[in-house]
């Protein structure tokens, strides 16, 4: 009969939380960036594919400045979210203070949604929601927020896999 070795994992630690991804939210979740975003939906519905392409220049021309300003506003007083092996966390981007937190356990779903001007910056906020249904954080103007769903679903099925193999492990001490 075999008997298996157990050898740790470098780098992981079951009591021990560590960083899986930084989140950046996008302009578009400012004022500036949702203004931004809906001038330039208006622009992609010209249908003339030469005329549209010279007003796309124009316009993003004359909007640059109010863009610059937009991600300069955004990366000094804006926040931004970590992604752990046991939780979702939003920081503050300037002193990195901690504002709210969810551990990967306490949500269901995460349902994807999309407000004015997001369309243009491809952004969309994600509502971690409980089996009620109530939503219980949002990540707002996320670029690709399936790409992210996604992530947060493996590292959430991970970290409940790793909780029911240290409760076995536990029993059995």
């Amino acid at each position: 009969m075999a008997t298996a070795t157990v050898q740790p994992i470098a780098g992981v630690s079951a009591n021990r939380e560590a960083d899986i991804e930084a989140i950046y939210p996008s302009v578009a979740g400012s004022a500036l960036g949702g203004l931004i975003g809906s001038i330039m939906d208006g622009v992609a519905g010209v249908p003339f594919l030469p005329l549209r392409l010279v007003i796309s220049i124009l316009v993003g021309a004359l909007l640059l400045p109010l863009g610059l300003l937009a991600y300069i506003l955004t990366k000094l007083f804006g926040s931004y979210y970590v992604l752990t092996n046991r939780s979702i966390q939003q920081r503050s981007i300037i002193g990195n203070a901690l504002s709210q937190q969810i551990a990967l356990t306490d949500f269901e779903e995460i349902e994807i949604t999309s407000s004015g001007g997001y369309k243009f910056h491809r952004t969309g906020d994600l509502n971690l929601q409980n089996a009620k249904g109530t939503t219980l954080m949002t990540l707002t103007a996320i670029s690709y927020p399936e790409r992210l769903s996604q992530i947060i679903f493996d590292a959430r099925e991970a970290r409940m896999q790793a909780d029911a193999s240290l409760a076995i492990i536990q029993n059995r001490a």
